[in-house]
């Protein structure tokens, strides 16, 4: 783990691999120790992976005051620019999908390949998820914050994951345990995310993307998926079968390989 000074603010983040740069922009409440290692590990072996933990979570500096996803893709193009990255590969997920839209809308020139995984575009446009689903991921009064992390489980992933892969859950639990994200940072960013609308803004997007989703995610229904494809110039889509909202983890080596094959012929001046 290593702090970068980006703008105004201390970024927690990690770097390992060799190759072109990827920065992986983390989803709702999570941090840059929370991407499935076995994920990463395989595009190491393709790309010179950076992670990083936004305001408010992680060891990065706490968020004060309101903030927008644009700000957070800001802070974004504020850590390449610390590193001395010119220019990336960007992969988001979830809400850091949202952010990584941004980045590629307002600072075009640091972005080389995009990749939106199981994200949508916000606004009035996007497919949203049940009500039901919703109130799983929804603080309930006098539950434990353990209690509240299992409960969401079934908006997240899918029944046979968590009943195959229950040890690998409980692990990412208690790692999240270890410093876990603050509840006014979750609140800042569920508004953030409230706010966020690109649907008019998708056709400007000009680097070369995939979008990537699970067929069976509940919380960013799969036809958000289609939306962004259609509305992004040339974009590709691959969906990834069986899976639920954590398709990294639950397809690793799936998810690795359709990234990869992706970036991989993304033209070196895109």
């Amino acid at each position: 783990m290593s702090m970068a000074r980006a703008g105004e603010f201390n970024v927690e983040h990690y770097v390992g691999g060799k190759g072109p740069p990827l920065l992986m922009i983390s989803g709702f409440t999570a941090q840059a120790s929370g991407w499935n290692e076995p994920f990463v590990r395989l595009l190491q072996s393709h790309f010179q992976t950076i992670r990083f933990s936004h305001r408010g979570t992680g060891t990065s500096d706490r968020l004060t005051g309101e903030v927008t996803l644009r700000d957070l893709a800001d802070d974004a193009a504020g850590l390449l620019i610390a590193l001395g990255i010119n220019k990336a590969h960007v992969m988001g997920v979830s809400m850091g999908g949202m952010i990584a839209q941004e980045l590629a809308l307002n600072h075009p020139q640091r972005v080389q390949g995009l990749v939106l995984g199981c994200t949508n575009c916000g606004g009035e446009r996007r497919v949203a998820a049940a009500p039901e689903m919703v109130d799983l991921l929804t603080p309930q009064p006098g539950l434990s914050r353990e209690e509240q992390v299992r409960r969401s489980w079934p908006a997240v992933t899918t029944p046979e994951f968590i009943e195959s892969q229950r040890d690998v859950m409980e692990e990412r639990l208690r790692a999240s345990l270890i410093n876990p994200t603050p509840i006014e940072t979750s609140m800042r960013q569920m508004a953030a995310v409230q706010a966020f609308d690109s649907f008019d803004r998708l056709p400007q997007i000009e680097a070369p993307t995939l979008v990537l989703h699970g067929d069976r995610d509940v919380i960013v229904p799969v036809a958000n998926a289609q939306i962004l494809k259609d509305r992004i110039r040339g974009a590709d889509l691959r969906i990834v079968p069986g899976a639920g909202h954590l398709f990294t983890w639950e397809f690793p080596e799936e998810s690795a390989t359709a990234v990869v094959e992706f970036l991989t012929k993304v033209p070196v001046s895109a």
